[in-house]
């Protein structure tokens, strides 16, 4: 072997089995990771100094997030509206059933003059008339000793607009 190869090799191992100082690596495998640790530093001190978000960016979550809530509440107050026509159109058909059992109960066989006469008398049907989801009272029209309607009013409370609720017969 070469004398300055030799010396070259008697520095290395020198070197490798060296006790470590302040500055000072000892293998080529702590050396890639001191520079590696330098090349991370500036990254970590800018996570450190960020101050947040900026304006702009709120603003475009605070956007998105009524977009997703505008479409979200579509369609949540679509099916509330649904839902209380359903309940509607259900107490009405509770209701006729009651009107039908007051009509085969009495003698001689009639229809009540008002849904408030099912809550009365020696044996009630119900203890009190329900009002309809919007908080309004059915409507009974009674249209002779055999015929009547129930009907609710609807979310406006006025009776003969579209938004009323009847049951097809």
């Amino acid at each position: 072997m070469n004398p300055v190869m030799n010396q070259v090799a008697e520095k290395t191992s020198n070197e490798e089995m060296a006790p470590r100082t302040t500055g000072q690596l000892t293998t080529q495998g702590e050396e890639k990771m001191e520079i590696k640790a330098e090349r991370t530093r500036p990254a970590v001190e800018g996570l450190r100094n960020s101050r947040g978000m900026t304006l702009v960016e709120i603003m475009i979550v605070i956007t998105i997030m009524a977009s997703v809530m505008g479409v979200v509440g579509f369609f949540v107050f679509g099916a509330l509206d649904t839902a209380n026509e359903r309940t509607a159109q259900i107490e009405i058909q509770q209701l006729e059933q009651m009107v039908n059992a007051y009509y085969l109960s009495t003698s001689p066989n009639r229809i009540p003059n008002s849904l408030e006469e099912l809550t009365e008398g020696p044996s009630p049907l119900t203890q009190s008339v329900p009002t309809d989801p919007w908080g309004n009272d059915y409507v009974f029209i009674r249209h002779n000793n055999r015929e009547y309607e129930i009907f609710s009013t609807g979310a406006d409370g006025v009776e003969g607009t579209d938004l009323d609720v009847r049951i097809d017969d």
